[in-house]
């Protein structure tokens, strides 16, 4: 495996990264800035993107998909 690039969280101390299911979005929870990022996923390339949307919650430690 390579590095596709580098992409910051928009927050402090990542806690958690989860690809969902369909490999579109990449999420990072953010533990110490208490948000949880959403990246786009490209598909071609494997690049992050900021998608503008931002969740506010406290703390969060763990992504899960239902």
């Amino acid at each position: 495996m390579t590095a596709a690039g580098w992409q910051p969280t928009q927050g402090e101390r990542p806690r958690c990264f989860a690809l969902d299911p369909s490999g579109t979005f990449l999420y990072a929870a953010n533990q110490d800035s208490d948000t949880i990022v959403c990246l786009g996923v490209d598909q071609a390339s494997g690049q992050l993107s900021p998608t503008g949307q931002t969740v506010k919650t406290p703390s969060p430690s763990s992504i899960v998909f239902a």
